[in-house]
């Protein structure tokens, strides 16, 4: 079945000749010939070109529109990708800044928790020795002045 059908295609083929157009022919028609004044006479693809050209030209420039539109919203759609790409890029990184800066803000509070828990002993040793030298001082110094 299916070698029948391809035969009867292939004998439909080689029979039919390939349409081609002509480019279309016109003749100058001068005073004094058959017509009583100068013309052009058109022949019947070249008067069929001449009447489908509008139409032609106008399918021809909506296409090309269409074409370039498509270009163009294709461009704009890949600017705009790439900028959403960016911006995710951009986000993450500040996410991860963020995330380091307040982590080491974390660390350092960290830090300085335990070194006040540790320094307070020393602290209060400083003060009062602090304190004891001022007021020897100070005692020595209103001994010296008063005799």
């Amino acid at each position: 079945m299916l070698n029948k059908l391809i035969q009867i295609l292939c004998i439909v083929l080689i029979f039919c000749s390939p349409a081609i157009a002509e480019d279309g022919r016109f003749t100058l028609v001068p005073n004094g010939g058959r017509v009583p004044f100068q013309a052009t006479c058109f022949d019947d693809v070249a008067t069929a070109k001449l009447l489908t050209w509008k139409e032609f030209q106008e399918r021809e420039f909506e296409n090309r529109l269409k074409f370039e539109i498509g270009l163009q919203k294709e461009k704009y759609t890949l600017d705009i990708e790439s900028l959403n790409v960016k911006l995710s890029e951009t986000i993450f990184r500040y996410e991860g800044k963020i995330s380091l800066r307040d982590e080491e803000i974390e660390s350092l509070r960290t830090l300085i928790k335990k070194d006040r828990k540790v320094n307070l002993p020393l602290i209060i040793a400083g003060s009062v020795a602090a304190g004891i030298a001022m007021g020897v001082g100070a005692a020595y110094a209103i001994d010296r002045v008063i005799p």
